[in-house]
């Protein structure tokens, strides 16, 4: 496999997202995305795309609140990149956590899925603990199709 490359979001980019997400979005019985009201969503601030061979492969994003938590967002990879032998989710989650660290955020949380299983998975390994809706801080931005919500404490 050749070197897969972790970049900053370009526009130029949205492309290979938007047939990646169209391509993941069909092993799914149950809608995976949100239908956004306003037109398009915004682009995170701390967004960064895994490139093979210039193509998009993986997204990653972490959306900093009041200096204080991290969320982390749209992380979608191709099927074929999955896997712990390839380590290409592991090297994006990396970079988030690494900027979470930089940006002295106390915690990261996340939102998913419940089909999401293998992600779920991924999270756990990674430090990551399950906890309640109830825990989410109050300005958690919550997606009517994510039921499970996971922590990692980072400071």
């Amino acid at each position: 496999m050749d070197m897969i490359e972790i970049v900053p979001y370009q526009p130029a980019h949205q492309v290979g997202i938007d047939a990646m997400m169209q391509e993941i979005a069909q092993e799914f019985i149950d809608p995976i995305m949100v239908k956004q009201t306003n037109g398009t969503a915004p682009i995170p601030d701390n967004y960064w795309v895994a490139l093979h061979n210039g193509q998009v492969v993986e997204t990653i994003a972490l959306v900093n609140f009041k200096n204080e938590f991290g969320v982390l967002k749209r992380m979608m990879l191709k099927t074929e990149f999955r896997g712990a032998a390839l380590g290409v989710s592991s090297l994006l989650l990396f970079t988030a956590i690494e900027n979470a660290k930089k940006n002295s955020l106390e915690a990261i949380y996340l939102g998913t899925m419940t089909q999401f299983k293998a992600a779920q998975r991924f999270y756990q390994k990674h430090g990551f603990q399950q906890i309640g809706e109830e825990e989410l801080p109050s300005d958690f931005p919550k997606y009517p199709i994510d039921k499970l919500f996971y922590k990692k404490k980072i400071a």
